[in-house]
């Protein structure tokens, strides 16, 4: 940060460090040329929100931002150590400031404009070259602009600054100091410029009243005033930009300089203003840990709306070439290219907007960081504040996540909680509402007024089948070995197989049987069945009533119960030539659901479902008393069935329309199972056991498949 006497100008800066310079490298495909590889928008993907953002830190986005980092010899630029007490510390502002996210997914402020007010810039430098730069004053040749220029927006084949994709106002204040910053207030404002960096402050005038009467005493004063009012505050269909300004380098400050805490005396200016402090943070990929060293001087009274980053940078300097320098007038341009790529990433948001998503996404979970009171940002979201770093170390990637509690827009104009709208599919649907909703994406909004194009699938959660083999142990572990051997033939004991739960099975009087299903409060039923032939081949024809939960037919998830009850026929044709023949059994089942609803699903129907098994074998086939089993089987599936969901649905202009989404509940293929069986005595106190389960589509989900085996023993006493 340059500092000047009240309104005086100095071309000489005392706390600029110019540490070495750079020779220019050879060109070597710029931008492009990296080496390193980019998150290319995909709404559709896992875990992708809309274009750009991410639901959380995926590992893709961890890859591509660390190939950005490792690849590209223009982020290795800023590598560089500090020993701080003895302690070797690693530094990269690209880093530390997670510039790297923003690139990893394409953003690079394109279409945005940031305005730089500095004392000089060489227009020509390669850094700057291909962008739209209008300039106000007479600005000379000078390095400290083109340096804090370069961090902000610069952008060649040896250097990338934050926002290389932006354009650029080059503001010099000139020999009439107010008149000028007045101008290039007056430019900020006709570009449309989201941010107005200030690397540069008064040396004796503090943010009091008398600062404030030294500064803004006069006429020239007031106008310049007026214009940076009316360039910050949005008015009409103009909506406002940000200006930001670095603190003092004094780190023994002990009061805020009138520019970086000027909304302490004109509070109005407070929802576009950011003060930016340096300071080295000891971090890693998952965030700041603690500080090794606050370089600048502490927040002081501007903490309400500062932050502070890593201000050593080698950037583009004025002889044509790279030099590095810190201070915290590198530190205050990185928060202006920040604004610039949000400004690209949520183009629905105005510039007071993205300056609170900054503010509320600074990471200030380190060691050293003590609150000295929160700040509303918007919507009721509190941040923490310290008197010494603000709000904390600047974080880009976070600031493209969703900030607070999501929610989506119905069409009755109530807003629901997206994690109140997740909700899972019975198993018997598989993969049908998931593939449903395929390429629909649902609009939601964070606390802070982010709109993010959601993946519809990823708020349907396809019921996952559970470990097959386990599956099979368990149901193993429960059964009678010797009375599985010696029964005879009954295809219909099984009926609530699919069902979560226990059942029991009761035995009446000509060839009656019921089975009772207790699976708790939200599943039970009962199945009724009798044998209406018998002889040759036996027939039984049965009902069955059940509720499910909605981990079969149904749904789970918020609001109302989302389950099913319902209502099927059974039919068994089987065969018994008794202890030493073989045996046939065929059953089926067929029957309707009524479907309840949840938050996501508004409107159902009825479903239809069906279930078939074939299983034949003989006992003395390999040995005396033995039982070998060979079945296959389709388990209950949906066969049709819809249902409708009413979303705020995103559209291709970017804005949302509530519509209906039709859901089919039938999966695309069911599943298949083939099992083979067998069972003999050991003795005549012990039982074997085994079981060699193939499962194709395994839970009606396309292409799952699964293979188990089971051996038990069983010994009675």
């Amino acid at each position: 940060m340059r500092q000047f006497p009240p309104k005086q100008l100095s071309r000489r800066s005392s706390l600029l460090l110019s540490m070495s310079s750079l020779a220019l490298l050879a060109a070597c495909g710029g931008e492009d040329g990296d080496g390193s590889f980019t998150i290319f928008p995909d709404p559709g993907g896992l875990g992708v929100f809309g274009s750009y953002y991410m639901q959380s830190i995926t590992d893709e986005w961890r890859e591509a931002a660390a190939s950005f980092r490792t690849n590209s010899p223009r982020f290795e630029l800023q590598d560089g150590t500090f020993t701080i007490n003895g302690n070797v510390v690693f530094a990269n502002p690209l880093h530390s400031s997670r510039v790297d996210y923003a690139h990893a997914v394409g953003l690079s402020g394109a279409g945005q404009v940031i305005a730089v007010v500095d004392d000089g810039f060489l227009q020509g430098h390669e850094a700057f070259a291909g962008k739209n730069v209008t300039e106000t004053g007479s600005p000379i040749v000078e390095f400290h602009g083109t340096m804090v220029a370069s961090v902000a927006a610069g952008n060649s084949s040896t250097m990338v600054g934050v926002a290389p994709g932006a354009d650029l106002i080059f503001s010099d204040w000139g020999n009439v100091v107010f008149d000028n910053l007045r101008l290039a207030a007056i430019e900020a404002r006709r570009r449309g410029a989201v941010a107005q960096n200030n690397s540069w402050g008064f040396t004796s005038a503090f943010a009091n009243s008398a600062g404030y009467t030294a500064i803004f005493g006069d006429s020239a004063g007031q106008a310049w005033l007026s214009a940076l009012t009316n360039y910050a505050l949005p008015s009409g269909s103009y909506e406002g930009g940000v200006v930001v300004f670095a603190i003092s380098n004094n780190r023994f400050a002990t009061q805020s300089g009138i520019m970086d805490a000027l909304p302490v005396l004109n509070p109005t200016l407070e929802t576009s203003w950011i003060a930016v402090g340096n300071a080295i943070p000891i971090f890693d990929d998952n965030g700041v840990s603690a500080v090794a060293s606050r370089e600048s001087s502490a927040c002081l009274q501007a903490a309400r709306w500062c932050m502070v980053a890593d201000g050593t940078w080698v950037g583009a300097a004025e002889d044509g070439g790279y030099v590095q320098a810190s201070g915290s007038s590198f530190a205050a341009p990185q928060v202006s290219g920040a604004l610039a790529l949000l400004a690209q990433a949520f183009p629905n948001l105005t510039p007071s907007e993205l300056r609170a998503r900054l503010l509320a996404s600074a990471d200030n979970a380190f060691t050293g960081f003590v609150s000295a009171g929160q700040v509303d940002l918007g919507g009721g979201f509190l941040h923490s504040y310290s008197t010494e770093f603000g709000h904390g170390f600047l974080d880009i990637r976070a600031a493209l996540l969703p900030i607070g509690p999501t929610t989506l827009a119905m069409g009755d104009g109530a807003t629901v909680k997206t994690q109140d709208y997740a909700f899972a599919t019975g198993g018997a649907m598989g993969d049908a509402v998931t593939r449903s909703l395929e390429g629909v994406d649902l609009a939601v909004s964070d606390a802070l007024g982010g709109e993010f194009d959601v993946a519809a699938k990823s708020f349907a959660t396809a019921a996952t089948p559970g470990d097959l083999a386990q599956t099979m142990a368990a149901r193993s572990f429960g059964k009678d070995f010797r009375r599985a051997r010696t029964a005879p033939v009954n295809p219909l004991a099984d009926t609530f197989a699919a069902h979560p739960g226990q059942s029991m099975d009761l035995n009446g009087p000509e060839g009656t049987r019921a089975t009772v299903l207790m699976g708790g409060a939200e599943d039970y039923g009962i199945a009724l069945s009798q044998r209406v032939a018998e002889g040759g081949l036996s027939i039984d024809l049965g009902l069955k009533l059940a509720r499910d939960g909605g981990s079969l037919m149904g749904f789970s998830g918020s609001g109302n119960s989302g389950g099913a009850s319902m209502a099927a026929v059974t039919l068994a044709l089987s065969t018994d030539t008794g202890a030493a023949g073989g045996f046939f059994a065929l059953s089926g089942e067929m029957g309707v659901a009524d479907l309840g609803s949840t938050t996501a699903i508004t409107s159902t129907g009825q479903a239809q479902f069906n279930s078939l098994r074939l299983d034949l074998g003989g006992r003395g086939v390999l040995a005396s008393n033995d039982r070998l089993t060979i079945g296959l089987s389709m388990p209950i599936a949906v066969t049709s069935g819809a249902a409708d969901m009413r979303v705020p649905v995103s559209m291709a202009d970017g804005g949302a329309e509530v519509r209906s989404v039709g859901i089919e509940l039938s999966p695309q293929e069911r599943q298949m199972e083939l099992s083979i069986g067998y069972q003999v005595p050991m003795s005549d106190a012990s039982e074997f056991m085994m079981e060699l389960v193939r499962a194709e589509n395994y839970g009606n989900i396309a292409g799952a498949s699964d293979s188990a085996a089971v051996f038990g023993v069983k010994w009675s006493f």
